[in-house]
């Protein structure tokens, strides 16, 4: 009879646990605020930024723990640089690659809360010259609280998409202190 109650609990666990599921592009991206496009406005940096690359994601296995995986972070980037008036319409035409390598993504396995810490170091080159503009490794922690979902896989996957989200966000911010006098300096 202990045997069976055992048994019982243990399937229990595992349904009400669920699938663990990855992180959801559109979750991840940023919708610039109007302030935020403005800001980019009358900047060299305007529909000039191609993506070169985005590695360091790792792929959700169901049975494990939600991450997010770099085809999702790439397409989150790409939205949040369009938002923002960044991402240019050609690459090829583009004066700007930028690249982004998934450091770390720091997860708790338990908590009523859960905070993930995502680490990303974005570099941007011009690229004509070839020179560094921008290399900046962000790191940015997301609180998903008990009350944001009863299920912990669930409470883990919007901690990680909330994480980089603000990453994302802070990006956009310290592309903002990009002046045009440092990148007219950078001469061949």
């Amino acid at each position: 009879m202990k045997r069976k109650l055992t048994w019982a609990a243990l399937a229990c666990a595992i349904v009400l646990a669920g699938c663990s599921t990855p992180a959801r592009m559109e979750q991840m991206q940023v919708e610039a605020s109007a302030s935020d496009r403005a800001a980019f406005q009358d900047s060299v940096l305007r529909s000039q930024i191609a993506m070169r690359d985005v590695t360091g994601g790792k792929e959700t296995n169901p049975l494990w723990i939600s991450n997010v995986g770099s085809d999702e972070f790439a397409r989150a980037l790409e939205a949040s640089l369009r938002s923002a008036g960044l991402l240019a319409d050609n690459r090829q035409g583009s004066k700007y690659l930028l690249t982004a390598h998934l450091l770390k993504l720091d997860q708790p396995l338990l908590g009523a809360s859960m905070t993930v810490t995502a680490s990303v170091q974005y570099s941007l080159v011009d690229r004509a010259t070839g020179r560094e503009v921008l290399n900046r490794t962000l790191v940015t922690p997301y609180t998903a609280a008990f009350s944001d979902a009863l299920l912990g896989n669930e409470r883990l996957k919007l901690a990680n998409e909330g994480s980089i989200r603000t990453n994302i966000a802070a990006l956009i911010q310290a592309l903002k202190g990009v002046q045009v006098s440092q990148l007219s300096l950078q001469g061949p």
